[in-house]
């Protein structure tokens, strides 16, 4: 169970909501989930802005030692090659002097001795990502602190860390730093060391899983780490590791190290902040509490700046103690402006009660207006949000009326606190989901991949377009309606025909939600939204919400006959017993949307054929019967398989052929499977994989199979290609 759990947080971008997991996995049981994740080797829990997760953590690290003789404990693979499966070095002279075998016999024995030998590339990746510290640059603290262009960041857009604000990784945030990974220094910074564009999408993600690593008292080397950064944590860090003698006498010194360092820099400390720190760091170490009190009394300042001695810091601190709240701040530090709804506060209760970071209102959405330098809410809160929700609308129906194009009232700003965008956290009810409308020729809006007023459907819906948008929103999106072909630019907001050059305009607003929806909704959502529709003939009160069920057809049903048909053309003289839907929904919406927060299966494989369609095709898999159960609960499992054609899946166009491979039971049992065949070519014994289509490591082929002229025999290497449809049980 360790290995599932890790391997399902590990696609789910690193880190999954503890209540998630309990939910989903363990029937709302927590202790069954305590006792798995308390294996810190490879999970950490914590709450980062008052929301308890589960993140995912390894001590396995690449070796960044060229020609390595492999005497080290790290995995011998390129960093190119673990962060997109391509190097760019192989193809030049002097090549590549690090491994590209991820299935090489050491790298298969080291991910073993991790029990990470389930991941695939791109979840390891992931893992690694948030676990070695060489992988991807430091946010720049400097750059974080300070007003001007830089912060104090002396290097500029030399600076080898990322000028980007820390706040954003971690929640939404609308501060005049930089947000956007492309910008020139972050990206600049960013391919320095090796990073490509493809995972600039999940690098919030990434920077905030380390960011919960580090606040919970985890290291990138799996120590309790000494957290103190900030102005003059460098210092504290580097007295830290200067002291190699015991235990407690380390600990003495950082000590002292960390009390002469804040009375050397103690005008640097920032007043204004809660601790004198950044705000993200640790407000319960032992430094802060020093720091919260010489801070806390600006009476007391000069003290501490006077005193060189532990025994005059330790009586400066006991002074401020002993005054406790008879002490005043003479100069009180801002309020947070606080520009995210806390879900907990709608649902029930927040237990941070004040201190949550997250506004506290029993609606989804608040309308506020600015009116010096406050936020003030807005009467007929519901009236404007109904308003905005309609595309068709500029203005609020109220007096005086709100423009939404512009985000003002009058000459005031004005501006939406919202939930949760309902992409970035599926699971959660009371999140805010988002739809996108494009205008037609008569100035109505029509939502994405809806067929209205005669107009073709799309092939791209709302929830895909919300999350290319969150991923770049300055992307330029391609879709097909019907026989035509558009783009979608995020940043003009305007899809283009790409064959008329005819511009439509595109509008992104909420679904709109009432008090009484808010009061109803109760519900919590699954763990993976549905992304694709539910088949039309699936019986919708049986799906489970984990697990399978299979579903008996009637002899007399259509569709009980056409799988017979497609059975019998090769497999006559046969007694069918019985035939069976499958309903499994993960399995269902894996196949759709082949784990990826973004692009479903069909469409990168139709994206790799350059727009072509993309061959499903149903085919056949014999199976003994004690196989059955475990092949409708997890799917096949591609890497028990090898034969002439590879180690992967094998399924048959004719059901003759798959049911040489049924067993000798009286019964047998064969499998008819939907299978995304996508482009193939000739197979081999010895792949591992599907070979490359022009020599390289990006552009493979999609399955293998015995003849391309005349195939009878597809090899399928990714489970998520595949969806068992039916079974047949026949004499």
């Amino acid at each position: 169970m360790e290995t599932e759990i890790l391997k399902m947080i590990c696609a789910n971008q690193g880190a999954v909501n503890t209540e998630d997991l309990v939910y989903n996995l363990f029937s709302g049981d927590p202790k069954k989930l305590s006792e798995i994740i308390c294996n810190q080797e490879k999970f950490v829990s914590c709450c980062p802005n008052g929301q308890p997760k589960v993140v995912a953590r390894t001590r396995l690290r690449l070796c960044k030692v060229k020609d390595c003789l492999g005497i080290c404990r790290g995995l011998h693979l390129c960093k190119n090659f673990l962060f997109s499966g391509f190097c760019q070095f192989t193809q030049l002279r002097r090549g590549c002097c690090f491994s590209h075998e991820l299935t090489s016999d050491r790298n298969q024995r080291l991910l073993r001795q991790h029990e990470l030998e389930s991941l695939s590339r791109e979840e390891l990746c992931t893992l690694l990502l948030q676990s070695d510290h060489t992988l991807l640059p430091d946010i720049c603290y400097d750059y974080n602190n300070g007003v001007g262009l830089f912060g104090r960041c002396q290097d500029g857009d030399g600076c080898r860390r990322l000028h980007i604000c820390e706040n954003y990784i971690s929640r939404e945030c609308s501060c005049w730093k930089n947000h956007d990974f492309t910008a020139p220094q972050p990206f600049k910074a960013l391919q320095a060391r090796g990073v490509p564009d493809t995972l600039f999408q999940s690098l919030k993600a990434a920077y905030s899983n380390k960011q919960a690593l580090r606040l919970a008292g985890v290291s990138d080397h799996g120590q309790q780490s000494q957290r103190g950064r900030g102005r003059g944590g460098h210092q504290l860090s580097r007295g830290f590791r200067g002291n190699r003698g015991n235990h407690s006498s380390r600990q003495d010194l950082h000590r002292a190290r960390s009390l002469s360092d804040i009375a050397a820099n103690i005008d640097g400390f920032d007043l204004y902040s809660s601790n004198g720190l950044n705000e993200s760091d640790d407000e319960n170490s032992p430094t802060s509490d020093i720091i919260v009190a010489a801070t806390r009394n600006r009476g007391n300042h000069q003290r501490f700046h006077n005193a060189r001695s532990l025994s005059d810091i330790h009586a400066a601190v006991s002074d401020v103690a002993a005054k406790g709240g008879e002490c005043q701040n003479n100069r009180q530090r801002p309020a947070r402006d606080k520009t995210e709804i806390c879900m907990y506060f709608i649902k029930s209760h927040c237990k941070h009660d004040d201190r949550c970071f997250k506004a506290h209102d029993k609606m989804p959405y608040r309308w506020q207006v600015q009116e010096g330098h406050q936020w003030t809410d807005l009467p007929d809160n519901e009236t404007i949000e109904r308003d905005y929700c309609d595309p068709s609308n500029s203005y609020s129906s109220t007096s005086p009326a709100v423009h939404f194009d512009t985000m003002t009232c009058g000459q005031n700003k004005v501006r939406r606190l919202s939930t949760e965008n309902s992409v970035i956290e599926p699971t959660f009810i009371h999140t805010t989901e988002w739809l996108w409308y494009w205008q037609d020729e008569f100035g109505r809006w029509n939502m994405f991949a809806s067929a209205t007023s005669g107009h073709k459907a799309a092939d791209i819906n709302s929830t895909k377009l919300e999350k290319l948008f969150l991923g770049n929103n300055k992307d330029v999106v391609e879709f097909t309606a019907g026989s035509h072909s558009y783009s979608l630019s995020f940043q003009d907001m305007m899809q283009t025909n790409k064959l008329t050059g005819m511009k439509t305009l595109v509008c992104r607003r909420p679904r709109f939600v009432s008090a009484v929806d808010v009061l109803t909704k109760k519900v919590r959502r699954p763990v993976i939204q549905n992304v694709g529709p539910i088949p039309d003939n699936w019986e919708k009160k049986q799906i489970p919400e984990t697990g399978y069920s299979r579903i008996s057809l009637q002899s007399s049903s259509g569709e009980f006959k056409e799988v017979e048909a497609l059975f019998c053309k090769t497999m006559r003289n046969f007694d069918i017993v019985n035939i069976e839907r499958i309903q499994n929904q993960s399995l269902w919406e894996a196949f759709q949307f082949f784990l990826s927060p973004i692009s479903r299966q069909k469409n990168q494989m139709r994206t790799k054929n350059r727009g072509r369609d993309v061959p499903e095709l149903r085919l056949f898999h014999g199976t003994d019967s004690k196989s059955v159960n475990t092949i409708c609960h997890n799917n096949f499992d591609c890497r028990t398989h090898g034969m002439a054609y590879g180690k992967g899946s094998y399924f048959a166009r004719d059901a003759k052929y798959s049911h040489d491979h049924t067993g000798d039971t009286d019964v047998r049992a064969m499998f008819i499977s939907r299978v995304l065949v996508g482009d193939y070519t000739k197979g081999s014994f010895d792949y591992c994989q599907p070979p490359s289509k022009d020599g390289g490591d990006i552009n493979l082929y999609d399955s293998c199979v015995d003849d391309v002229m005349d195939p009878t025999i597809f090899v399928v290497f990714e489970k998520h290609q595949i969806y068992p449809e039916y079974l047949i049980q026949y004499n």
